[in-house]
């Protein structure tokens, strides 16, 4: 925004601002007048230079004309704050850019244009994160990032995405000015620092705007860059070449072929019966010959006083009929039976190449994190070692983008508030270089992923009085809570251990963004520190979907599906002293407290195992597990829905959620329990 604005364009506006107020006052309100006045007042602004009071007109005009009478007031009130802004010799200023002026929400966008919007966006991040991890020239780079964020800007404004649109227009306004090495530099290293709320913005833009009202208003912002490394700019998903023989498929499809695959599943187990029923009716056709047979015996030769021959011969006729129809009956059955068990095998084939599509390695996702943290040491003039575990487990394609910004953001802390500088590191005995760690593990139908580093740590203690401080917390709510109660602060936005502005050293902006974009997922973050030590976050999520293996168990008259790689050992229930083993159906719906009489031992991954009591073990299958209503997904610690062959409906559980539930009811004595509803997290 020019600095240089004309005092005569400026008197006249506060005069048009003047004489449009009546209209804006108006009771009751007009909304066609209204919306008339606020878009003459919105170019009048444009043309005196006041571009953001513009956009705030703007803003309101498109509430008014969607029909919001309290938009009105908003607008009257603006007017007036303007004229007494303009008239002291002051530009309007509605609020200093990070922080979204009071009057910005997030709209939905049109259905038609959201997908291609979203498309583009994702695309245009993409480069900005080839931008940031640029070694080459800072100038280059942030002229690039500048045309990608115009473009991005320019995308948003098309489509009413106003929160988008505003943020990059305050991105660009620093970008452009980067024409020098040192400005460079500096404005890279904003955009790296904003990179979470880009991807938020796109995501769940409640959660961005109230994240940056969350931040301390004074203080110039410094950032450290936060990459999120990917594809080159020529390198779109979008684009393929014919010398790698591959395409692109929507993951839509991919699903709604496994869905036709399910009903190939049930028509192949139509012929299955019909098979065996045929097979049946042959063994019916067998044991009529052997009737006749005998009969035949027992009638004896012709006689003149017995049987006519011709009726001899008419009942023998028949056992050579009978004898090649249940053979011709027995051929066609075996042929149906060895095409059915072709059909089965190629469906289950087809189904885990299908599902295998969607699949990745975690490598690919920790790659680019890798690079992402690598390219922000060297901005921070840190050294660190990424080293990674588990690369080899896969995920969904979809699951990995979306965990993709979180594990960014965490690892990008790991770097701002964990790992020290070189002499310092040297000074306190540690390796120069910082060892940041990666991994992940996929344990039946959850995956979890911990990204630590030995760095500084927290201090729980600074944490402690900080919240106190804050008003956060009560005085002696702090005291009494353990150390990850009070970590569990540090989600909170705009709350930090330090006193400086700087973003990454303590502001938050990004984990309260990467819990909420966890949370979405149905997963949890879970944070431990030990000071001067290290810090680590667990992400754990729910595989929603894709083929997994199954253990069918039974409890209660129902049968459920349970994790082949969690369930560890079925044994006699009672054989071992230690904590009573709670009925499965207990810690379902409370339905019975009677002793089941096979015990289900349950192992999780770094947690301890436990047991629950359940009626019968079926055979272990590999299934394709459905994602659940969010109705249904509340109602129960489930992980999921599984279609039998037949047509009918089993639930998969998890066991993640069923812990706490067996834990508490294996903890009370049995001649206490009592049938009650249990809740999560109980």
């Amino acid at each position: 925004m020019s600095e240089n604005v004309d005092p005569e364009l400026t008197r006249l506006l506060i005069l048009e601002l003047r004489r449009h107020l009546p209209a804006l006052e108006k009771k009751p309100p007009n909304l066609e007048a209204c919306r008339r006045t606020l878009h003459a007042l919105k170019g009048s602004a444009g043309l005196a230079g006041e571009s953001e009071l513009a956009a705030s007109l703007q803003r309101l005009e498109r509430r008014v004309r969607e029909g919001e009478i309290p938009a009105i007031v908003e607008a009257s009130h603006l007017v007036k704050r303007a004229v007494e802004r303009l008239e002291s010799g002051h530009r309007f200023a509605g609020s200093a850019w990070p922080e979204p002026p009071s009057d910005l929400r997030p709209q939905a966008l049109d259905p038609m244009v959201r997908t291609q919007y979203t498309e583009e966006i994702s695309d245009r991040l993409r480069a900005i994160d080839a931008a940031l991890a640029f070694a080459g020239d800072p100038v280059d780079a942030a002229m690039a990032a500048y045309r990608h964020v115009h473009t991005m800007k320019g995308a948003a404004s098309a489509v009413g995405d106003e929160p988008m649109s505003w943020f990059c227009h305050g991105l660009e306004e620093r970008l452009k000015s980067a024409t020098v090495h040192e400005r460079a530099v500096a404005a890279l290293q904003e955009l790296g620092g904003f990179r979470a709320v880009l991807g938020a913005l796109l995501d769940d833009p409640e959660t961005a705007l109230r994240t940056l009202r969350g931040m301390p208003s004074k203080g110039r912002i410094s950032t450290l860059p936060t990459p999120r490394p990917s594809q080159r700019p020529e390198e779109e998903p979008r684009t393929f070449g014919v010398d790698d023989g591959t395409i692109r498929v929507e993951a839509q499809s991919i699903d709604r072929l496994l869905d036709r695959f399910v009903v190939i599943g049930l028509a192949r187990e139509r012929i299955a019966g019909q098979v065996e029923r045929t097979r049946g009716r042959a063994g019916r056709l067998r044991r009529m010959r052997a009737e006749l047979s005998e009969a035949l015996r027992l009638i004896g030769p012709p006689r003149p006083w017995g049987a006519p021959a011709a009726a001899l011969k008419r009942v023998d006729k028949a056992i050579a009929t009978l004898t090649d129809m249940t053979d011709e009956i027995d051929r066609a059955a075996y042929e149906m039976r060895a095409g059915d068990l072709v059909l089965k095998d190629s469906v289950s084939d087809a189904r885990g190449e299908l599902a295998a599509m969607r699949q990745m390695p975690v490598g690919q996702m920790f790659a680019r994190i890798a690079s992402a943290v690598e390219a922000e040491a060297r901005r921070s003039r840190r050294e660190v070692v990424v080293r990674i575990e588990g690369a080899e487990e896969t995920i969904d394609r979809r699951l990995s983008e979306m965990l993709l910004e979180p594990c960014l953001q965490i690892a990008r802390n790991s770097v701002a508030h964990g790992i020290e500088p070189p002499q310092n590191r040297t000074e306190m005995g540690k390796p120069s270089a910082g060892t940041i760690k990666l991994s992940a593990r996929k344990g039946g139908s959850r995956l979890t992923i911990t990204i630590s580093d030995d760095g500084q740590g927290v201090d729980v203690t600074a944490v402690r009085k900080r919240a106190v401080d804050a008003g956060a917390v009560a005085p002696a709510l702090a005291d009494a809570a353990d150390d990850n109660t009070l970590l569990a602060l540090l989600f909170l936005p705009g709350f930090s251990t330090r006193e400086t502005s700087d973003l990454l050293a303590g502001r938050g902006i990004g984990l309260d963004i990467a819990l909420g974009s966890i949370q979405r997922l149905r997963g949890a973050l879970r944070l431990s520190s030990r000071h001067g030590e290290g810090f680590a976050a667990r992400v754990e999520i729910p595989i929603e979907t894709g083929l997994a293996s199954v253990l069918w168990i039974g409890a209660g008259g129902e049968e459920y599906a349970v994790p082949a790689a969690n369930a560890r050992a079925v044994r006699k229930n009672g054989m071992e002293n230690g904590p009573r083993v709670p009925h499965l159906s207990a810690c379902l719906e409370a339905r019975t407290n009677d002793q089941a009489p096979l015990a289900l031992e349950i192992g999780l991954y770094d947690d301890p195992p436990y047991a629950v009591g359940i009626d019968s073990v079926g055979r272990t299958e590999k299934v394709l597990v459905r994602p659940l209503t969010p109705l249904v997904s509340t109602m129960g610690p489930y992980a999921g829905a599984i279609v039998r062959e037949d047509g009918s409906l089993r639930l998969a559980i998890d066991v993640y959620a069923l812990a706490p539930r067996a834990r508490a009811l294996g903890a009370v004595p049995e001649a206490h329990t009592s049938v009650f509803p249990l809740r999560d997290g109980t």
